[in-house]
């Protein structure tokens, strides 16, 4: 292996991250599927993330998510189709914007409940100061 100046410090926060976020995705998709789901892969449920995008045009959704507005509407065209998501246009600004349908609402509500699950198993891990403090911290680095 080629000598990397740093890398005998790895993992960094980074990858710590990424590998949590990995972690949580594949509850998500599991609990997604256990629920009769399995129709929504990772590209979807990225439009149920924190905060909910409901009520959004889709050029602000776009910018948030760092998509194009092409694969946006890519996306948001496959999600309607399977019944998740419907568009409505404002008349007054003639924009559309996105709102989630009663089974969009049911997604973020399993999400919701994924993570609830996640943090009580990472809170009985490490003890329930120490996840107080580990959520605290990431709220501050986050600006959340």
């Amino acid at each position: 292996m080629r000598e990397i100046p740093g890398f005998d410090q790895a993992p960094y926060i980074g990858a710590l991250m990424r590998i949590g976020l990995e972690m949580a995705r594949n509850r998500i998709l599991e609990a997604l599927a256990a629920a009769g789901l399995d129709d929504l892969n990772l590209s979807y449920v990225a439009l149920f993330q924190y905060p909910p995008l409901d009520g959004q045009r889709p050029s602000d959704i776009a910018k948030r998510l760092r998509v194009t507005k092409q694969a946006l509407n890519h996306l948001l065209g496959q999600l309607e189709k399977l019944g998740y998501v419907e568009r409505r246009s404002d008349a007054a600004s003639r924009q559309a914007s996105i709102h989630y349908t009663e089974r969009g609402w049911q997604v973020l509500e399993i999400i919701i409940a994924t993570m609830q699950r996640l943090e009580a198993d990472w809170r009985a891990k490490i003890g329930d100061e120490r996840f107080a403090e580990f959520k605290a911290t990431m709220k501050e680095l986050t600006g959340q």
